[in-house]
């Protein structure tokens, strides 16, 4: 995983987030590195959403419940 990638996981470990706040907070990435390590993530089975539609990363989360 890259090092961005895993900056973005490290986000989501520390709270749930739209999508919109990690552009934010990584604003100074250019948009191809923020996708490319965007898309890294997605493909992550512990990705998942809560109710109000925040991604988050949760180890013991299942693939069924990952969607993006």
């Amino acid at each position: 995983m890259s090092p961005l990638a895993e900056r973005l996981v490290a986000d989501l470990r520390a709270r749930p987030r739209h999508f919109a706040e990690l552009v934010e907070a990584h604003d100074a990435v250019a948009w191809r590195d923020f996708l490319r390590a965007w898309g890294e993530v997605r493909g992550l089975p512990a990705l998942g959403r809560d109710d109000d539609g925040r991604y988050v990363y949760s180890e013991g989360a299942s693939a069924a419940c990952s969607s993006g």
